[in-house]
């Protein structure tokens, strides 16, 4: 794997690049692609080359990824631990892992570069638990498999989905088991979602977290405290070691190939931990490594879109340390999750009004027609707005008066002067305003309102649900209108700039349905397992939104298969 290399800092500590050339801010970020070391990973003649190269300013957050890919001499070892499992990751799947190999006897070393693993998420997706049993939601796996499925043009490996499928349930059993024996009040429950709609598959898989202690919590993102619970359990048992600050470096192999552990780096510098039952790559995607993005991703699924990850830890460490151990990977381009809603990076996430506006307003792209339907799922929409941010160069909710009732638009000027809002008296000086051609906004707003205007509303061009009672409708309207979407009619008139939101990446490393990663030619790689968002088979495409919490889902699962098979053998 000539040419890749990793330039590295571990949450504080400083790792010099293996190689002087890599970029490792975004002001470098504008090298060739010949210089690209992520472009050429495969041998022989696989190689992927963007259709559009990517140097502009992209609002990311850049990591400092902890792969190396040089020989690290002996005499940089400063030491050599050993356990029976290493996990590299300590976000859902890795402190999944550790605990469930905790359990079954193992001793445990469980890395985490950063200060704790990350936990920006709401929800776990799965089939079969108890807590979905109590629900009265019944859900044919089968069904369930197909969703995912023919959610990666069938794609995914079968084997993989299957084995998501048959151990979520047990999976979120034991996360409630776990939480019981934590200082937290966490009870794991299954919603029952509201149909999909759209010729989508509804399927009642979610399963959210009821918190009452040590605080009553009912915020939207509630990852944090079962992460703290989980976390606090894996940390206060004898046959877990927890080192944060810790990045993993590289694999080490024996004579045979098999994975026998690693080489990791903290503060003081790189010492070398043997497992002799395994070692877990849980390390996340790479949205953090700009470099990574260009290489492996379509451009226009991120170039535009803002970057919601709360951290920079996912800079793509186990994807290369697996594939430099001959691991096999998702074919390129890779899937993101990404959905609508993205925000300005002058701040458009604190708009206040932002959610009232995606409610009821259609969406116009830079030649002044609508391009989708604005109620779908957030990955058709994020997709469909990329598509126009990508290939005409612009995106914008257009709504009036009406929503702007009762706003004190002089708390919203820091917004107006980021253009990331706009005013104008007239349709015309709008369209003027954004760069529109002259006179197709007032046309696509008139056939807008024609739509509403019916008596029984419909949407000829994008099927949106024009009837269904929006709540933020009636309540704009006090109640007076009772539909789905507001007309464009009272002046003053607005825009407001829209993109999608990149959360993860989530395609990664080949496995098979006990989480052992494959090479090139379909053979287990002794000893190496991989889950979350380091492990693949499972996403084509983008990632299904309509498929609630697949994503936790899957990496709290897979955590679990993992550390069971590496322990047990099953």
């Amino acid at each position: 794997m000539a040419g890749v290399a990793a330039a590295t800092t571990a949450a504080g500590f400083s790792i010099k690049p293996a190689f002087a050339d890599i970029p490792t801010t975004p002001a470098e970020s504008g090298k060739t692609l010949a210089e690209n070391p992520y472009l050429n990973i495969f041998d022989g003649e696989v190689n992927y080359l963007p259709v559009k190269k990517i140097d502009k300013d992209w609002q990311y957050l850049q990591g400092d990824a902890a792969f190396e890919d040089r020989e690290i001499p002996e005499a940089e070892i400063m030491k050599t631990d050993s356990c029976d499992f290493l996990v590299i990751g300590a976000g859902i799947c890795g402190i999944m892992a550790t605990l469930k190999a905790s359990d079954e006897g193992a001793n445990v070393i469980c890395v985490e570069k950063m200060s704790r693993g990350r936990n920006t998420w709401e929800s776990i997706g799965g089939y079969g638990s108890k807590a979905q049993a109590e629900s009265g939601n019944v859900v044919d796996p089968a069904r369930f498999a197909d969703a995912i499925l023919r959610s990666g043009y069938f794609r995914a490996l079968p084997d993989v989905v299957w084995s998501y499928i048959n151990n979520s349930g047990e999976t979120i059993d034991y996360m409630q088991e776990i939480f019981d024996q934590s200082d937290y009040d966490i009870e794991i429950y299954n919603t029952t979602q509201p149909e999909t709609g759209y010729d989508m598959v509804t399927i009642q898989a979610e399963h959210k977290f009821k918190i009452t202690g040590p605080v009553e919590w009912n915020a939207h993102l509630t990852g944090m405290f079962p992460m703290a619970a989980l976390t606090s359990v894996a940390a206060s048992r004898s046959n877990v070691d927890l080192r944060h600050y810790t990045a993993g470096v590289q694999l080490i192999q024996d004579d045979s190939g098999r994975v026998t552990g690693a080489i990791v780096k903290n503060e003081e510098g790189y010492y070398r931990i043997n497992a002799s039952k395994g070692v877990l790559l849980a390390t996340g995607g790479y949205e953090n490594n700009f470099e990574l993005m260009k290489a492996w991703m379509r451009p226009e699924d991120f170039s535009t879109a803002s970057l919601t990850g709360p951290c920079s830890g996912p800079t793509g460490d186990g994807h290369m340390m697996g594939l430099r151990v001959g691991a096999n990977m998702d074919p390129i381009p890779h899937a993101p999750m990404v959905f609508n809603g993205g925000f300005h990076k002058t701040g458009g996430r604190s708009l206040s009004i932002k959610s009232k506006i995606m409610a009821v307003a259609p969406i116009v792209n830079k030649r002044g027609v609508r391009f989708c339907n604005e109620s779908h799922q957030k990955d058709c929409l994020a997709n469909a707005i990329n598509a126009q941010l990508y290939f005409t160069g612009g995106a914008w909710y257009i709504f009036d008066s009406i929503v702007m009732n009762g706003v004190d638009e002089a708390a919203l000027k820091k917004y107006f002067d980021a253009e990331f809002l706009y005013k104008a008296d007239t349709l015309d000086q709008l369209a003027e305003t954004l760069g529109l051609p002259e006179g197709v906004l007032p046309d696509t707003i008139d056939q807008w309102n024609g739509y509403l205007a019916m008596d029984t509303p419909i949407d000829p061009e994008f099927r949106r649900d024009l009837v269904s009672v929006n709540s933020v409708v009636a309540a704009l309207t006090d109640g007076k209108v009772q539909a789905a979407a507001l007309p464009v009619k009272e002046g003053p008139f607005y825009a407001m700039t829209t993109r999608a939101d990149l959360l993860v990446t989530v395609s990664g490393l080949i496995v098979n349905e006990n989480c052992q990663v494959l090479d090139t030619d379909g053979n287990v790689i002794e000893g190496l397992y991989a889950g979350g968002n380091t492990s693949g088979g499972m996403y084509s495409g983008t990632y299904p939104r309509h498929l609630p919490s697949v994503s936790v889902g899957r990496a709290a699962t897979f955590g679990y298969v993992a550390a069971k098979h590496a322990v047990k053998g099953e």
